[in-house]
């Protein structure tokens, strides 16, 4: 009996993450097992089969094994890479294996401050060694994404949502600027001049393509680099405020709270290794 592909799980072989990587070494490579690509930071495009287009946060791109997986850096990309196979829910049951052509190409997860959490586990959970070391925690991490995928796949099912298209060319320089500008004074009317966009216009398009508004968007990124600030540095809550583009610790610990329902020291103190 034939189960679905949201029936099974993906189980990690390998992990490594890249730091905004330039270029990527072979523009086309093929692998011998599954390779998932789950990109924090910058956009790199894409063709695995007939898909293609251009991958940005909140992009998952999954390549099954033997398949030509061409890419381009866009903009310097972060992303955290696995090689993995697959287990089944339930092992109770007979099943044919997960087919290639049954995995969506391209995983688009909504939910950015579920999805920054989970990223920022795996940079931590990095730092204690390989994954064979704590495959355990790996495969939850990993699992978390997956997880996140198909229950915003039903949620949206169930909804009748319209499938996402691919960013336009526009949206992903407004994403690529907001991303080399979150940590200063941005100012949205520029933005939207340079695109020849009204806020208006500009927002909705936003809004269509990342699935939420610019402003949410700069969060998610400044919140993000707040995150690691507070786990890998002994800055003060007034240093972290500043480099990630907000006037001063009180305002940034209330944008904190509101997003992480925790304050900065309480995170800090929670999740530090």
């Amino acid at each position: 009996m034939e189960a679905p592909f949201t029936e099974w799980l993906p189980v990690v072989l390998q992990y490594t993450f890249w730091k905004r990587k330039a270029d990527f070494q072979l523009a086309e490579d093929t692998y011998e097992e599954w390779v998932l690509f789950a990109v924090e930071e910058g956009s790199f495009r894409y063709e695995i089969s007939e898909s293609s287009g251009t991958a940005a946060f909140g992009d998952i791109i999954v390549c099954p094994p033997r398949t030509p997986f061409h890419r381009e850096v866009v903009e310097p990309v972060s992303f955290h890479f696995y090689t993995f196979g697959w287990s089944r829910r339930d092992c109770g049951e007979d099943s044919a294996p997960i087919g290639g052509d049954e995995v969506p190409v391209r995983l688009a997860l909504t939910d950015s401050t579920r999805l920054s959490s989970t990223y920022l586990y795996m940079r931590q959970l990095a730092r204690l060694g390989p994954p064979a070391q704590r495959l355990g925690q790996w495969n939850h991490l990993l699992q978390d994404l997956w997880q996140q995928y198909v229950m915003e796949r039903e949620l949206a099912e169930s909804a009748s949502s319209v499938v996402q298209q691919e960013l336009d060319p526009v949206m992903i320089e407004a994403g690529s600027w907001l991303q080399r500008h979150a940590f200063g004074p941005v100012l949205l009317k520029e933005l939207c001049s340079n695109l020849g966009l009204s806020p208006v216009q500009f927002t909705r398009k936003f809004q269509a393509a990342y699935r939420m508004t610019p402003m949410d968007y700069l969060t998610s990124l400044r919140i993000q680099k707040a995150q690691t600030l507070l786990l890998e540095t002994t800055l003060t809550l007034e240093q972290v405020a500043e480099r990630c583009g907000y006037e001063n610790g009180f305002y940034l610990s209330r944008v904190f709270s509101r997003r992480m329902n925790v304050s900065p020291s309480q995170f800090r103190s929670m999740h530090r290794v």
